[in-house]
């Protein structure tokens, strides 16, 4: 078995959170957070038996215990380092990660890329909360400000603002196409140039891809299909089939637009990360954007230098799920350097084991490939 622990210390980190509890959500987001913080208590109260047991214990107070039990195996605003930037720290300290993104939960992130005053109000409360967290240590923690789209020249201040004052990373809609355009437009170009030009990090997860799809009925009367779990204690089936399954749809076609658009040409150092949406896509989609490159090469050789897949291997990183057979990928597609390691903490889904399971999937790639995808890989997303 693949021996992780020489990794220790040096890891880098590109998909944890930050979980408010029911006393700390408004905290983080604002007016918004005490509607969620009532929906979890809501939850927890009207949850059946031995899982409503689990959900509340999800939402107890951050614990100051620092064990492996309790950094790997305790999940949601329990966790050790589940809000406060000191225990986070700790916590990264315990689990031998030097570097990590730390984006929201998915309600604050869909919340904030919505449409309307609630949705900016929450962005902006997010992003002031998080301008406090990176303070205590402005390069291990870099916490994704939250840019909403609709209007691109309020994502553009927004940006302006939140670069200003140290941040580097920023998580943005991957279904929203800013300002009702492409978001290769030249109208983005001054958000695109202003990340760069900070080294900052564009991120797409899971919550953005929300109003992709024209409809939500694909899977209505099937159950197996269509049904809610309401166990957010679980460490799988935390969506139900048909949403998971289609969840990198809207961001395969985020990254179409900017790749085929121009936008990694335009700006060669542009750092896309993606996160929670599975990796198994992207091979196959730089097979597909190379032979639509090659079908269309005279219009688009005057704005491409390089093959689409060339712009994904430089500019573009995702984490795959711990359970996806990443050496596969490597293997049929080549991209090892796109792969990126991630903890999800302290999310029940992340599981209680992640270095083992990532390290059974790349064993057989060697200890060089092991040593890229736990520590080098995700150095385009965090920068030193």
């Amino acid at each position: 078995m693949l021996d992780t622990s020489r990794f220790h210390g040096r890891m880098l980190d590109v998909d944890m959170h930050i979980q408010p509890s029911p006393e700390t959500y408004e905290i983080a987001a604002g007016e918004v957070g005490r509607d969620f913080a009532a929906t979890l208590r809501q939850m927890r109260a009207s949850a059946p038996g031995e899982q409503q047991r689990r959900i509340a214990q999800l939402m107890e107070p951050e614990t100051g215990d620092y064990t492996d039990e309790t950094v790997w195996t305790l999940k949601g605003a329990v966790a050790p380092g589940a809000f406060t930037a000191d225990g986070r720290l700790k916590t990264m300290d315990h689990m031998g990660v030097a570097r990590a993104l730390i984006m929201s939960d998915p309600l604050v992130m869909a919340t904030s890329f919505a449409e309307g005053e609630v949705a900016l109000r929450t962005m902006r409360h997010w992003n002031r909360f998080i301008l406090d967290y990176i303070r205590h240590d402005p390069d291990r923690l870099r916490a994704a400000a939250l840019l909403n789209t609709h209007d691109v020249g309020e994502a553009i201040a927004e940006a302006q603002a939140m670069v200003k004052a140290g941040c580097r990373a920023f998580a943005i809609s991957s279904s929203v196409p800013p300002g009702k355009a492409s978001p290769a437009h030249d109208a983005m170009d001054p958000l695109w140039r202003l990340l760069e030009e900070a080294d900052a990090a564009i991120l797409l997860h899971a919550g953005g891809e929300a109003g992709f799809l024209a409809s939500y009925d694909w899977a209505k009367g099937v159950e197996h299909l269509s049904f809610r779990p309401t166990d957010i204690a679980s460490e799988c089936e935390q969506i139900n089939i048909y949403t998971f399954s289609t969840l990198p749809y809207a961001a395969q076609n985020f990254l179409t637009t900017l790749i085929l658009g121009g936008v990694f040409e335009r700006f060669p150092r542009l750092r896309l990360g993606m996160a929670e949406l599975g990796a198994g896509w992207l091979g196959p989609l730089a097979e597909r954007l190379d032979q639509i490159a090659t079908i269309y090469h005279r219009r688009l050789s005057p704005v491409l230098s390089l093959k689409p897949s060339d712009y994904i291997a430089r500019g573009v990183r995702v984490s795959p799920y711990r359970f996806e057979p990443v050496a596969d990928y490597v293997e049929r597609f080549g991209l090892g350097q796109c792969y990126c390691y991630s903890s999800d903490f302290p999310h029940p889904e992340g599981g209680t084991a992640p270095l083992r399971e990532y390290a059974g999937h790349i064993e057989r790639l060697g200890g060089d490939y092991a040593e890229q995808f736990f520590i080098h890989n995700g150095a385009w997303l965090l920068p030193a």
